[in-house]
This record gives structure tokens, C-alpha cells and sequence, in this order.
């Protein structure tokens, strides 16, 4: 049963989640040449304006279909209200992004410890137990991502803090890019093995259709044999 329920995780291991560890893995870079080149404010500032103007376009889009309605209730109005909020707050953010600064790089430290754990349980539970030969490599990247994180959160290095998270989702990525690139060979063995049994089950049951059908062809003959001994005896008396 652990075994089958590991083969379900191995083959349930979406693609789609290449395309996180490689998002995460570009804004690690960013954030890495960005520290190293002084940037650090600048690209707070960019990803904050960036989410600031996605709350805007959410309050124009409760505005619109507010608008829509014909028969307006209070939920409605409630809806508006609280989309109206979310749009001042998202032109605030576009305006004074440095509001934000202190609170992004605890989310981001957060980011990085929660994608380490997802990679070292995955590691240290499903592909060892698949018998992944490099199982370890992404079980140390997760754990040094994790490290970096709760660095990260505790702000020892302030001076060099954007490089640290850029480091931090670098490290994170690559466990997670090596997770996704085992779960597929793991999930190429399985292939092929279930196709190894599925002929060899296949095989065994045309053999003991011959080998019935051969006993009964074989049953049928000493019938007709039978059947004439007795009609000649029958004829002689």
C-alpha cells in the first residue's frame, strides 16, 4: 500500500509546477544582480508598484461589472465598497511602494522557507522511497534554501538582504527543478514496467486460451470417436 501510494505521488507530480520553480528562479536573479549592482530599493519598489496596479485592475473590474448589474442589492454595494478599498490601496502602493519594503522581504523569506520544506518532504519522503538515485541533491538544496530563509526572516544581513533572497529562491528553484526532473524519470521507469508486466499477463492468458481451446478440440475428437464405436456396435446387432 506505502509503495503504491508513492507511485501515485511520483505520477500525480504536475509539470506545471517547472514553470513556478522557473519564475521563481529568474526573480531569484533579479533579485541576486539587483543586490550586487545597488538595485535592491528599485526592484522592491518595481514588484510592489507591479501588485499595486493588479489591485487596481481588481477594482476596475468590480467597478465594471457593478456597473453591469440592473437589479442592485446590498451585496452588491458591499462588493463595491470593498473593491473600491482595494483599488485606493493598490494607488497608494503605485505611489509610496517604500511603505511595503520591510513587509516584502518577510514574504519573500517566507517564499523561500515554505518551497524549501515542499522540496525536502517531497525528496526525503517520495523520491527516496522511488529509489531515485540523486534523491539527496534536492534534499540539500531545500535544506540550504530553508536556511537562507529563516535568515532571511531574522535579518542578520540587512546590508546585503536582497542578495540574500535572491539566493535563497536561486537555491530553492534549483531543489524544485531537480524534484520535477527525477519525478519524470521515476515516472518513465513505472511506464515501462507496467508495460513489461501488462505483455507478460498478456502472454500468460493467450497461453491458457490455446491450451484450453487445444483441450477442448482434443475432447471433442474422442467424442466423435466414441460416438462411432458405439454405432457400429449398434449396426452388428
Amino acid at each position: 500500500m506505502a509503495n503504491s501510494k508513492k507511485k501515485d505521488k511520483i505520477k500525480d507530480y504536475k509539470a506545471s509546477t517547472i514553470i513556478v520553480d522557473i519564475v521563481m528562479l529568474i526573480l531569484g536573479l533579479v533579485f541576486f544582480i539587483g543586490g550586487i549592482a545597488g538595485k535592491s530599493q528599485e526592484i522592491f519598489n518595481t514588484l510592489i508598484r507591479i501588485g499595486g496596479a493588479a489591485l487596481i485592475l481588481a477594482c476596475l473590474f468590480e467597478v465594471i461589472n457593478f456597473l453591469r448589474i440592473k437589479d442592485k442589492t446590498v451585496f452588491d454595494w458591499v462588493v463595491l465598497i470593498v473593491g473600491a478599498a482595494i483599488g485606493i490601496t493598490g494607488l497608494v502602493l503605485v505611489i509610496k511602494p517604500d511603505i511595503l519594503t520591510g513587509a516584502l522581504e518577510i514574504i519573500f523569506g517566507l517564499i523561500a522557507i515554505v518551497y524549501a520544506v515542499i522540496v525536502i518532504i517531497f525528496a526525503a519522503s517520495t523520491l527516496r522511497a522511488s529509489k531515485s538515485q540523486y534523491w539527496w541533491f534536492s534534499l540539500l538544496f531545500g535544506m540550504a534554501a530553508l536556511v537562507l530563509g529563516i535568515l532571511i526572516l531574522t535579518g542578520v544581513f540587512t546590508n546585503i538582504l536582497s542578495v540574500f533572497i535572491g539566493v535563497a529562491l536561486v537555491v530553492a528553484a534549483v531543489g524544485g527543478l531537480a524534484n520535477a526532473i527525477m519525478a519524470s524519470q521515476a515516472k518513465k521507469e513505472y511506464k515501462a514496467k507496467s508495460k513489461i508486466l501488462d505483455d507478460a499477463t498478456y502472454t500468460v492468458g493467450t497461453s491458457d486460451t490455446d491450451t484450453a481451446s487445444t483441450d477442448k478440440s482434443s475432447d471433442k475428437k474422442s467424442d466423435k470417436k466414441e460416438d462411432k464405436k458405439n454405432d457400429k456396435k449398434t449396426d452388428k446387432k
